[in-house]
């Protein structure tokens, strides 16, 4: 019996140094490296870029037939101040609150009995160009003088399929990102 004891410990073991090996890299395996940096330099939100409401356009549900229609895009403003000599560019970071998993746009939150159907929100650079949930937006100069900017995107609607009339509730959340 204490050989049988004996004999298992020491296979047990030997498990044990031979186990690391099956958890090798070999070539069916990757690896993701993550760099970044933090800033002590940042700039102030202006207030009246804190919580803002966006009222989009009413809009006829012809305009949202078919799924990856957009329509009614309507601007928004992000102003920033007291941005540090450092800053010479800034961008919102749409963060991933929302988001609908497929297009990356913002889900409608509205409650069901009242709430559009198959449409979302998307949102936009000043230029017409899609920003999905989770990214960054177009970065714009800040003031060398003033040490300010204002950063414009926008938001339309953006149709999952064919639409049914309702209402269209939904928020994100940004922070702000820097060169």
């Amino acid at each position: 019996m204490k050989e049988k004891a004996i004999s298992f410990v020491a296979a047990a073991s030997l498990g044990l140094v031979v186990a690391p090996a099956a958890f090798a890299a070999d070539e069916q395996q990757g690896r993701v490296t993550f760099n970044g940096e933090l800033t002590a330099d940042t700039c102030t939100i202006d207030a009246t870029s804190l919580d803002q409401t966006v009222q989009l356009p009413k809009v006829s549900t012809n305009k949202l037939a078919a799924k990856g229609d957009a329509y009614g895009s309507k601007p928004f403003d992000i102003k920033v101040t007291n941005c540090p000599a450092t800053v010479k560019k800034i961008a919102a970071h749409f963060e991933v609150v929302n988001m609908h998993p497929e297009t990356r746009t913002l889900t409608n939150l509205e409650p069901e009995a009242t709430a559009a159907k198959n449409v979302t929100v998307q949102l936009l650079n000043a230029d017409g160009s899609v920003v999905k949930v989770g990214d960054e937006g177009k970065y714009f100069d800040v003031s060398d003088s003033t040490h300010d900017a204002t950063m414009t995107y926008a938001g339309q609607y953006y149709a999952l399929g064919a639409t049914t009339a309702g209402k269209v509730t939904t928020f994100t959340r940004f922070t702000l990102a820097y060169q």
